[in-house]
């Protein structure tokens, strides 16, 4: 018995070890994206599913970003103007601001500057972020009009901007 639980030990740390990644209770491309309750930047209480259907079931864009990002300011940049084209075509885009980032009165101040007036989800105990298995920033959901989650951007780039436009195009023409 002494010898056992060394042996035991051994044993479920190289089943861990050499078991692929899961993730329970995250998101996963193909299947309804995960619901959650916040506030946004302005105070408002929304809770994903009811905004999602007062909206009349838009595509959302969910894109998490911080303050101190550099490659989130140009990518808000870019999604305001996506909001801009395609807002009346059933798409809203949502900022999801961060737990380590600034305090709600910088974030509004960084936003005024990069003239982005997109809704802003809080995410200040990350919980949001662990559910869509935020992994870096900027990162960005795509949810189609079904509530399915479609794809997943990570980064920002030009061949991120393109991908991302064929596939909101996409999702946008579907039914």
């Amino acid at each position: 018995m002494k010898y056992l639980q060394p042996i035991i030990s051994l044993a479920l740390f190289l089943s861990l070890l050499f078991t692929p990644n899961i993730t329970y209770g995250q998101a996963r491309i193909g299947e309804k994206a995960p619901g959650f309750i916040t506030s946004t930047l302005t105070g408002q209480r929304i809770v994903l599913k009811e905004f999602w259907e007062k909206q009349g079931k838009k595509a959302v864009v969910l894109s998490f970003f911080a303050t101190w990002c550099q490659p989130c300011k140009e990518d808000l940049k870019y999604l305001q103007q996506i909001q801009n084209q395609y807002g009346s075509q059933w798409l809203q885009v949502l900022g999801v601001l961060t737990q380590d980032s600034a305090k709600e009165s910088e974030a509004k101040t960084f936003l005024q500057k990069l003239n982005v007036n997109l809704p802003v989800l809080m995410d200040e105990d990350g919980i949001i972020g662990k559910r869509y298995g935020l992994t870096g920033l900027p990162c960005n959901f795509m949810i189609d009009k079904g509530g399915l989650l479609r794809v997943k951007y990570l980064g920002y780039s030009e061949d991120v901007k393109r991908d991302f436009e064929r596939r909101l195009v996409e999702v946008l023409s579907a039914p």
